[in-house]
């Protein structure tokens, strides 16, 4: 038996160990960090951090991205010790980098791998990790490509995942459909992303039921462009005015008379037909007035400024030849020409008695109203047993509108004598003319009452 051996080792195989072991220590201190490198740093230029442009400017100071296996810090730490906007943006849960640290998870090498050379790419998504809608544009309707294969970064950022270039849109699509791609670019331009969000927000599946403005009826043929006419973001899209003029001012048959508010008469469904609230005018439609048609008074379509008195449109039909005024409706109501009222009270001329009963023709015949005469005698002839002996005097002196009788005499009239004693004429107060001029008005016969009352032989 070997009492020199150390269990299964010899002093020999351990003095050869522990200079092999010399060995490399010695190269790895003469050589630097290179003799432990996993590769090249990124050498591209970016933003200066303490005088550092570049990893690659970094050097051999590894100790400054990877900490010792004892100490307390991670790789991330010393990342985001050089990249403080990345810490800011990791306590930011609506950024990128704080939906894909939220769970902690991530690591920065896992999208940013280092050691592939200078002109590697730092940035490396084929993990599949990034949230996309982060940035505004989501890969819902990406999934596929036209072939059917999934999407790659590549397909749409090229080499380098950090930059977009928007032409792709176009020249991707310009291969499934040219010529919509050419109308759709000449309505919108070409900044797909300006409106689409990639969840169709605005887009084929946008449904407008849900928009503030509905469209039904004859809006429902129109294309987009038609109404949303030079509208290049989804910005543009929501502030399209969505008043009638804005589309339909070039379509007003009523040259702006009626105002802008072309829903207040007309629907959807066409311009005609059109209804419209006439009580909201200052002429309200009632009566006949509601059967005549719109042309019949706003002639060629104009209606501001249609006069709204009864003559404007009634001279035509005025019996009485302007001779009571233009006011129609002092007379007449909007129901019809008759029945007719008129206050005859207004006049000069004031029917009272039996006159109230007397129809309108009787007096003014022919529907001669004005300058009919008022006295007595112009209807009433003198009848013949006045005998004339009344001519100059108005029928009204001794009779009434009450009836031709009873009639008063107010004339200086000769008191007969009571038997020749100096009577009163008590008895003959109630007499009537006839009573004692039996013959005419000249003649007055008391025999009539006295034949028998003679006193004294008078």
């Amino acid at each position: 038996m070997n009492n020199n051996r150390l269990g299964c080792l010899s002093l020999s195989a351990i003095i050869a160990s522990l200079f092999t072991l010399l060995v490399i220590v010695g190269f790895a201190l003469t050589s630097g960090s290179g003799f432990f490198s996993a590769g090249g740093l990124n050498a591209k230029i970016g933003k200066d951090i303490g005088g550092v442009t570049s990893h690659a400017a970094i050097g051999n100071d590894c100790a400054r991205c990877h900490p010792a296996p004892w100490d307390a810090a991670t790789l991330a730490d010393r990342c985001q010790a050089c990249h403080t906007d990345i810490s800011a943006q990791l306590s930011d849960p609506a950024s990128a980098h704080g939906v894909m640290m939220k769970d902690r998870s991530t690591t920065c090498r896992a999208c940013h791998p280092e050691h592939r050379g200078p002109g590697a790419a730092l940035t490396d998504m084929r993990s599949g990790t990034f949230p996309h809608d982060t940035t505004g544009y989501s890969l819902n309707s990406h999934q596929h490509r036209s072939d059917r294969q999934p999407f790659t970064c590549a397909d749409c950022h090229g080499a380098d995942v950090t930059r977009f270039d928007p032409a792709v849109c176009s020249t991707c699509h310009q291969q499934i459909d040219a010529v919509f791609m050419q109308k759709h670019t000449l309505s919108y331009g070409t900044d797909c992303k300006g409106c689409h969000d990639g969840i169709e927000t605005i887009g084929r599946k946008f449904d407008h039921s849900r928009a503030i403005f509905k469209l039904e009826g004859k809006h429902v043929g129109p294309t987009c462009d038609q109404c949303h006419l030079g509208a290049h973001t989804a910005a543009d899209f929501k502030s399209t005015p969505g008043d009638c003029v804005a589309c339909h001012l070039k379509d007003d048959a009523h040259k702006g008379d009626l105002g802008k508010d072309c829903g207040a008469c007309h629907k959807p469904a066409g311009w005609t037909p059109a209804t419209f609230d006439h009580n909201r005018a200052a002429f309200k439609l009632e009566g006949r007035h509601l059967e005549v048609k719109c042309g019949d008074c706003h002639v060629n379509n104009v209606f501001k400024g249609t006069p709204a008195t009864c003559f404007a449109c009634h001279q035509k039909d005025d019996n009485h030849n302007g001779k009571f005024g233009q006011d129609c409706a002092a007379c007449h109501s909007a129901r019809g020409w008759k029945p007719s009222t008129f206050d005859h009270n207004l006049s000069a001329f004031k029917l009272d008695g039996k006159h109230a009963a007397v129809a309108c023709e009787k007096c003014h015949v022919n529907n001669v109203f004005k300058g009919t005469p008022v006295e007595c005698s112009a209807c009433h002839h003198d009848p013949a047993f006045h005998l004339g002996l009344f001519a100059g005097m108005s029928c009204a002196q001794c009779h009434s509108t009450s009836g031709w009788s009873a009639a008063k005499f107010n004339l200086p009239h000769p008191e007969p004598t009571n038997g020749g004693e100096g009577g009163n004429g008590i008895h003959h107060g109630n007499a009537s003319c006839q009573d004692c001029h039996t013959v005419n008005l000249m003649t007055a016969t008391c025999t009539t009452c006295h034949d028998s009352n003679k006193p004294g032989g008078n």
